[in-house]
């Protein structure tokens, strides 16, 4: 499982941390450009080119969306390596958590995200070691040579995955406890 960060700053300044209006985006970037209703829909962006999906979608106040079917490959982590396994579209989970760079995260999302580890645990066999920030996973392809794309921030709000914005350890607690 891919841990992210999502928002809809800059589309919507007003209240960023929307969760319908991150909803949309998602869902809009994924359709054909034509059928899209509010972005990417100029002819620079090729067609039916998928740009960011997740399986799941966790709002500050805690509520879960599924997105996307757990057996259903999203566009969430691209360029990505981990635990020596590359291209973690394919085989990874991504989950969206409701925040940016700097915003950190609320209890209720900790909970939420603590609560659908330990279901996919016992369900699919998910384990701790194979869960890890889009931060973590593209600076190990970065590091591995698999690619020379530009690092990510979320969840840590670091590159390599060392920022305090996302508290592992509070993750790491809810599943022990």
């Amino acid at each position: 499982m891919i841990v992210h960060y999502v928002s809809g700053k800059p589309d919507y300044e007003v209240d960023p941390f929307n969760l319908h209006v991150i909803r949309d985006l998602l869902i809009d970037m994924n359709r054909d450009r034509d059928s899209r209703k509010y972005y990417l829909r100029e002819p620079k962006w090729p067609e039916r080119r998928m740009y960011a999906s997740c399986h799941v979608l966790i709002g500050r106040d805690g509520e879960i969306w599924k997105l996307a079917e757990f057996d259903q490959e999203t566009y969430h982590a691209g360029a990505s390596l981990l635990n020596g396994r590359p291209d973690c579209n394919r085989w990874a989970l991504g989950v969206d958590l409701v925040g940016h760079q700097t915003s950190g995260f609320t209890e209720a999302q900790y909970a939420a995200l603590g609560s659908l580890l330990l279901f996919l645990r016992l369900e699919k066999g998910l384990h701790r070691q194979n869960v890890a920030g889009h931060d973590t996973v593209r600076w190990a392809a970065i590091q591995a040579g698999l690619t020379t794309k530009r690092p990510k921030y979320d969840p840590s709000g670091r590159r390599d995955g060392s920022g305090g914005n996302f508290d592992w350890a509070l993750l790491d607690r809810q599943l022990a406890g």
